[in-house]
């Protein structure tokens, strides 16, 4: 099965379980696909893919907001600021590969790698 088939059967399956276009297909997966990357919805990826992926791109936005907003005028060194983002970044992507293992287990999806 191609990597268009398999997406085709992994939006019918999560449809099916009335999880939510937003969670499963998330704006940086659209943008990844329109550039022509073959990436598995969120709830298809490996803990470890979600937590990296998730937490990195976190990590960064989050970061640049804070250090032209409040990390700015308070004379953070670079230090912290970049340990504090990664900090956040790597919370927040614990708790999103969290989050998506959990939908994966009690929506009793297909494992990406077994969709024919």
């Amino acid at each position: 099965m191609n990597y268009e088939e398999k997406c085709h059967f992994a939006l019918k399956e999560l449809t099916e379980a009335k999880i939510w276009e937003s969670n499963y297909n998330p704006p940086i997966i659209k943008l990844l696909r329109k550039f022509g990357f073959k990436v598995p919805f969120p709830h298809y990826n490996s803990f470890l893919m979600n937590a990296l992926s998730t937490g990195l791109y976190f990590s960064c936005l989050w970061g640049l907001l804070m250090c032209f907003s409040r990390w700015n005028t308070q004379n953070i060194s670079l230090y912290d600021t970049l340990s504090t983002a990664l900090f956040a970044g790597t919370l927040f992507g614990v708790a999103m590969a969290s989050y998506y293992r959990h939908g994966f287990k009690k929506y009793k999806l297909t494992p990406w790698h077994e969709i024919k």
